[in-house]
């Protein structure tokens, strides 16, 4: 072969090869999700979509983000909701399976796809809109399934293993989960190969919704309660479980509210002043409380404080110094102000780095009339045990405490 036409070889055979790839080696997967995108695109009220692919052990998980037009109509986003639903029928080769469908709006997001009809999907949808509207930083909506346990964290001294602050805990804090819900029927399952799964889960599930303030909002209550009266002016279709996780009710501070209807102003008002306690901590890092009125729930209350004072002490000198810091009057304080509330409570208190002992953590609370704590510090567990008592209609005696506790519940 003549050199002058070794180039013009080479460049026929790469664009043979070229041409080869283009086809790649799953046209029909390649085909199905890029339709699917395109008539999603194509409809009203979308300003663009993307597949994600992030690789899941070895698998690819193909993820749905629709971005909405700020102007989306209410029918445009139930149409849309509608096709969007269906992306789990796409049919996908082997070694892929469709994940998340979201849709964003405006710093919003929706992922409750789980719902038994199209009516329910398009009310939730609808909802979600509104909500988005009201002037919060963003709403974001998607599916809740219940713990398999809820109710407080016990603590106990003798299970093995025990953490390095000499307590061990079982918790058992409701936090979002991603799992089935206990007792709810199975929700329908789509084959990574299969075509024929429905659009909607066959059985419900609860709804988690998360209400984040802006920053210029966190500090000022009256516009917050003014946001949150608006959203309880706007018809709500309802769940049959879920939360309301409202980020931002005061500086450092979450809400947490077991309960498919979103929060009153007293529970609102509640977890404020359970905050306000540790309004003299200089160092406060989180205020985290958490309210379920269920009979197995309660209140349990997440302080994170970083103390200079407690940097890098001992442990046999914790108690001692601790006893020295703000934070300490201040879960005293918080005694009374949670045994006012009739229900049971845990508080779980982490603060600075201790030699060699990791980080100082107090765990204690009121389960069933019943004060607990772990035994790593027993001066401070006698003291809140004994402000417990006293917090019982002036019981100073704790052998009255559980007689006054019964009393009153």
């Amino acid at each position: 072969m003549p050199r002058s036409a070794l180039p013009v070889f080479i460049a026929a055979v790469m664009m043979t090869m070229l041409a080869g790839c283009a086809s790649g080696p799953f046209p029909s997967v390649q085909t199905a999700l890029e339709s699917f995108n395109q008539t999603l695109r194509s409809l009203p009220g979308v300003e663009a979509s993307s597949l994600d692919r992030p690789p899941v052990d070895g698998a690819v998980k193909v993820d749905l983000v629709v971005t909405l037009a700020e102007e989306v109509t209410e029918e445009e986003l139930a149409d849309i909701g509608d096709y969007a639903s269906t992306f789990p029928t796409v049919q996908l080769d082997k070694g892929q399976w469709a994940g998340t469908v979201e849709l964003r709006l405006a710093g919003s997001a929706y992922s409750y796809f789980d719902l038994t009809t199209p009516e329910s999907l398009h009310a939730q949808l609808g909802y979600w809109r509104e909500l988005a509207a009201v002037g919060f930083e963003s709403i974001s909506t998607r599916t809740y399934s219940a713990p398999v346990s809820a109710g407080m964290f016990e603590v106990t001294d003798q299970a093995s293993g025990a953490a390095a602050d000499g307590l061990t805990s079982r918790e058992t804090e409701a936090q979002p989960s991603e799992t089935q819900a206990p007792g709810d029927p199975a929700p329908a399952t789509v084959s990574p190969t299969g075509s024929s799964a429905p659009s909607l889960s066959a059985a419900a599930r609860g709804r988690l919704v998360v209400v984040e303030l802006s920053s210029e909002e966190r500090g000022d209550s009256e516009r917050t309660t003014q946001l949150l009266e608006t959203a309880r002016a706007i018809h709500d279709p309802g769940a049959a479980t879920g939360e309301w996780d409202l980020m931002g009710l005061a500086p450092f501070t979450t809400g947490q509210f077991v309960q498919s209807e979103l929060p009153t102003a007293e529970q609102v008002e509640f977890v404020r002043e359970t905050s306000a306690v540790f309004d003299e901590s200089e160092q406060l890092a989180s205020v985290h409380v958490r309210v379920d009125d269920s009979a197995l729930g309660g209140t349990q209350v997440n302080v994170t404080a970083f103390d200079d004072t407690m940097q890098g002490i001992k442990a046999g000198e914790a108690a001692k110094v601790f006893r020295e810091t703000v934070e300490w009057q201040e879960l005293r304080d918080l005694v009374p102000e949670l045994q006012r509330t009739n229900r049971d409570f845990s508080v779980n208190f982490v603060g600075n780095n201790l030699t060699g002992l990791g980080v100082f953590e107090l765990k204690f609370g009121v389960r069933d009339c019943e004060f607990w704590s772990g035994s790593q510090w027993p001066d401070l567990t006698r003291e809140l045990q004994l402000t417990w008592g006293s917090s019982l209609d002036g019981a100073g005696a704790l052998t009255m405490a559980e007689q006054v506790c019964a009393d009153q519940r």
